[in-house]
């Protein structure tokens, strides 16, 4: 272990091969197609999960770990010479992890596990969980790395779009009637990820508008070049997200940039395609 605190977080994070490279332990939700389950990212790739969803019969459905995932997780890590544990989750507006997370600390050893509820999604979670391993490598202690982990959470802002609403209103993430009615008049959201929970941000009418919209908004609200820490996420559209990412490295020279492969949790009701930024101004 590169560390005496070890960081835990859940799939929904996006993270890949990110994890490995920032020794960051994930606990896998599970995807279900029909009665094939397979934990997210352990048994099913991302590419995997697309090609699935494109010829499956059924739509997939989403589910949390047990608590009994991250009790092993923590037992593991602290077993193994972790003095702390810092675990970093989707939003609790968004999914039950955070509290499975939660009754799992509570049943291995409260005092030396730290759960947050990062109020984000994907990139959002993936961003914070890097962070807290840089300030852990550059010899931070973890209640200093905890509180700035948390003043971080209030101004990460995540915006998104998506080619069209099938996935979403499939996913019981808007009422099915208004998917139908945005399919046929191809209106395209811009998503926000506020207070923890999914908004519409805007409506426009292509979803080359959309992407273009979403930039510029990401662009106009990092105020200060030089400063921003920035995550560009998609679903099997790594040349979008390419192009983004090069405006946004131009317009704003961010301090920290990442690109996440938006994974098959995030990514059933996302459906491929979708594109989004993240941002910690």
């Amino acid at each position: 272990m590169s560390s005496r605190f070890a960081i835990v977080t859940d799939s929904t994070a996006d993270l890949g091969p990110l994890a490995q490279s920032n020794d960051i332990h994930v606990v896998p939700l599970t995807i279900r197609f029909g009665n094939q389950e397979y934990r997210d990212g352990v048994d099913l790739s991302s590419a995997e999960f697309y090609d699935k969803l494109k010829t499956s019969q059924q739509p997939p459905i989403t589910a949390q770990p047990a608590p009994a995932a991250f009790v092993d997780t923590y037992r593991a890590l602290l077993d193994g010479g972790a003095e702390r544990v810092l675990s970093l989750h989707i939003s609790s507006a968004l999914s039950g992890t955070y509290n499975a997370a939660s009754i799992a600390a509570a049943m291995v050893d409260a005092r030396r596990i730290s759960v947050v509820d990062t109020r984000s999604v994907s990139a959002g979670i993936a961003m914070l969980a890097i962070d807290a391993r840089r300030r852990f490598n550059a010899g931070a202690e973890f209640e200093a790395v905890e509180s700035a982990i948390r003043a971080d959470i209030p101004h990460i802002e995540l915006f998104a779009t998506i080619p069209n609403l099938t996935y979403l209103a499939r996913g019981g993430r808007i009422g099915g009637l208004r998917g139908m009615v945005g399919n046929v008049l191809k209106i395209v959201p811009i998503l926000v990820v506020k207070d923890g929970e999914v908004t519409e941000h805007a409506k426009v009418r292509t979803f080359v508008r959309a992407v273009e919209l979403l930039t510029q908004t990401a662009i106009d609200r990092i105020p200060v070049k030089g400063r921003a820490r920035v995550a560009i996420l998609h679903s099997v559209a790594p040349d979008l997200a390419a192009s983004i990412s090069e405006r946004l490295r131009t317009e704003t020279e961010p301090v920290f940039e990442i690109t996440c492969d938006i994974g098959p949790t995030v990514g059933t009701h996302a459906g491929p395609g979708a594109v989004g930024v993240c941002f910690i101004p």
